[in-house]
């Protein structure tokens, strides 16, 4: 079986090859740390509206933009992410922009998605957002951490919904 990887990016829009991803965290298994960094990426085709989802001007303003990390936390992200099951809110976007930005598809071709999974536990006819996701498994109860539209907030958030889901399963 292959590892379990939790993940998110934020985007300059949602458009695989013309957007691109500019922030991204993973976390290896249900107990592993969340890496976070910043990747390279180009405006020029960015899209405002999702600049102002992802708070992109707020989190970046002022703030040198460090090339070398930039880097080494990309080499670091296609490690983790090489025949791993992506897990995710809505992965196949993610697994889309990532596929654009290197080409080739590193993970398992299959995808966890917590949106699709939550709708039989808690009982939706559609799926639903991970902030509804997390509001449900709050008011049942569960310490979920507070998603944000950063990638790093939003894998904590995923990973304690993940784990949330899987306890009223087994109920």
């Amino acid at each position: 079986m292959s590892e379990l990887v939790f993940l998110d990016t934020e985007t300059t829009g949602l458009i695989p090859g013309r957007h691109q991803i500019w922030e991204a965290a993973y976390a290896v298994g249900l107990d592993g740390d969340v890496v976070h960094g910043l990747l390279q990426h180009d405006m020029s085709t960015a899209d405002p509206a999702a600049l102002h989802v992802n708070n992109y001007v707020d989190r970046t303003a002022g703030k040198d933009f460090d090339i070398i990390a930039a880097i080494k936390f990309e080499g670091a992200f296609k490690t983790a992410l090489r025949g791993a099951t992506l897990v995710g809110a809505n992965p196949a976007f993610d697994a889309s922009m990532l596929q654009a930005r290197w080409g080739e598809q590193i993970w398992h071709y299959r995808l966890l998605d917590v949106e699709s999974y939550a709708m039989p536990i808690l009982g939706y006819d559609r799926p639903q957002g991970l902030a509804k996701i997390t509001e449900d498994l709050r008011e049942r109860g569960f310490e979920i951490y507070t998603a944000d539209h950063s990638a790093r907030a939003d894998v904590l958030a995923l990973r304690d919904a993940y784990k949330a889901l899987v306890y009223l399963k087994d109920e």
